[in-house]
């Protein structure tokens, strides 16, 4: 590899061995009393928003064990919608808030000093009773809020997705808003934003088991084209993209 290139990959692995010693020399935002960044994003006013549910008698429980067992990555999906009860199902265990208070947010997913920086975003294709769309998961409670349901929708995914839309009944988007993190834990942040989402996405990953499902999570995707979809690109922007459907 070029000298130019190995230098950038030794400056790009720095953000995943930081010096939390480090913390302790610096005064974050926090420290400074600025103003705390947004807990929880919220649908557009006026937008189109679809109450879900939170018990979900129609879906067969399954044993971690059986879940971790027959969890692998699938990337083609049989032609079959997901019904309404599966997908507030999948949302309900992957992005779901417990409980919050001002500046604290506690989740199914372990978040950095409980920062929150993930948003959850779904492409609905083919689900049941839910007209197809692109969706924001507005986490603190529990709704979906229409982004854009426009006719050329399905084909801007899968350009997003670099064409690896594949059919896939329902597409998961985890975005990051790093100032969330980073007002509590400065530049020692992003290692811990990128973990959430993968925890977010393994969450994902074993639920799809539990409704007969499968997944795929995907990072190469085009970054401008998906950022671009949801609206977003600076202060916020997509960090991880799993598509799932039946077998």
């Amino acid at each position: 590899m070029e000298d130019y290139v190995k230098n950038e990959i030794k400056n790009n692995r720095r953000a995943i061995k930081e010096d939390w010693r480090e913390l302790r020399s610096i005064k974050t935002d926090r420290q400074l009393n600025l103003e705390r960044p947004e807990m929880f994003k919220q649908g557009k006013p006026g937008s189109m928003l679809i109450e879900l549910k939170k018990e979900f008698p129609n879906i067969k429980q399954k044993t971690l064990s059986e879940c971790i067992k027959s969890r692998r990555s699938l990337r083609s999906y049989k032609d079959q919608s997901l019904t309404f009860e599966e997908l507030t199902y999948l949302l309900w265990e992957t992005s779901r808030v417990d409980a919050y208070r001002p500046g604290v947010t506690f989740r199914t997913i372990p978040t950095a000093g409980a920062t929150n920086s993930m948003e959850t975003y779904v492409f609905l294709n083919k689900v049941e009773g839910i007209k197809q769309g692109l969706y924001l998961y507005v986490q603190d409670k529990h709704q979906l809020s229409l982004i854009d349901d426009s006719k050329d929708l399905k084909e801007r995914v899968d350009e997003a997705l670099y064409g690896q839309l594949r059919g896939a009944p329902v597409v998961f988007f985890f975005t990051a808003t790093p100032y969330r993190t980073e007002y509590k834990y400065a530049h020692l942040s992003h290692k811990m934003i990128a973990i959430e989402a993968g925890h977010a996405g393994q969450n994902l990953s074993l639920a799809a088991e539990v409704i007969d499902c499968g997944a795929v999570a995907l990072c190469a995707y085009v970054q401008e084209y998906c950022d671009r979809l949801l609206g977003i690109g600076e202060e916020e922007f997509v960090t991880y993209a799993i598509t799932l459907g039946k077998r």
